[in-house]
């Protein structure tokens, strides 16, 4: 074997290696694009029920808790969308406690975002896509903040089901996988996804480049 041949496995070697510390790092990051996705479908969810309380006349509290934290006053935010889920009517209660759940994160209150995730999803309060969009919520916040053990808990059975939300809860998933130590099952989630039909084409190209890296 060449010198020349050597030094480019090495390379290769190398490369993989640090793309692969990159996912177990940045995994999380990463998973930022297949989330958007989770935010706009999630959106449509949760216009229905705003419209339906907007016209109970409680759309100005909402509103106003929303700007608390657009202006980064997440700590003041997430007390009045507490209030108001605990004081709202029905259309407004999983969507402010979400809204509460995601604004305590955003101040840094780790632990604090997290309960208030496993109280929704122990609840089982919403619809079926809500209920979706709080388990993926919670087990990225886990991944980035507990480890892959604690995702993978909350993540529970969404990447195996029929789920719209299924592809990016299996890049989660292979996310917690890897971080766990497990690069096999990291590898078979993403093929899982380059294999789905209904995988959209941003999501087919990311997960090709880190099946690449994994060596998948």
């Amino acid at each position: 074997m060449s010198d020349d041949l050597i030094f480019r496995e090495v390379d290769e070697d190398v490369r993989r290696e640090r793309l692969e510390a990159a996912w177990k790092k940045y995994g999380g990051l990463a998973l930022a694009g297949a989330l958007l996705i989770v935010a706009i479908v999630a959106g449509s969810v949760y216009w229905k029920d705003y419209q339906k309380s907007e016209r109970e006349g409680q759309g100005s509290q909402f509103e106003a808790a929303g700007l608390l934290m657009a202006q980064g006053n997440a700590t003041e935010a997430a007390s009045a969308f507490e209030q108001l889920a605990a004081e709202g009517n029905a259309g407004y209660q999983v969507l402010a406690a979400l809204q509460a759940a995601e604004a305590r994160a955003a101040a840094g209150a780790t632990d604090e975002a997290l309960a208030a995730y496993d109280r929704l999803l122990q609840a089982g309060t919403g619809s079926a896509a809500q209920q979706d969009v709080i388990r993926l919520k919670a087990a990225l916040l886990a991944l980035e903040a507990k480890g892959g053990e604690a995702a993978l808990q909350r993540l529970g059975d969404l990447a195996e089901g029929n789920s719209t939300f299924r592809n990016a809860a299996r890049e989660v998933k292979a996310s917690a996988l890897l971080s766990s130590g497990d690069r096999s099952g990291a590898i078979a989630e993403l093929k899982a996804i380059a294999e789905d039909s209904s995988a959209t084409p941003l999501q087919r190209d990311r997960v090709s480049r880190f099946l690449l890296a994994l060596g998948g």
